[in-house]
């Protein structure tokens, strides 16, 4: 089973080898993806298997 992440928790998004720290703003419970902000204009979505949570 998959990590269910919470909103305003940091995490990981793996993209290739570059992994880059967002914050969780929304989950879409239809598609299961979780909206990660990366700045004020960058953001995307992703599954919880391309999120690993930020340990700093």
């Amino acid at each position: 089973m998959a990590k269910q992440y919470h909103i305003v928790e940091l995490v990981y998004a793996v993209l290739g080898t570059l992994p880059l720290v967002g914050t969780v703003v929304a989950f879409n419970q239809q598609s299961g993806q979780y909206l990660i902000r990366f700045s004020g204009t960058q953001q995307d979505w992703y599954g919880a298997a391309e999120l690993r949570p930020y340990q700093s």
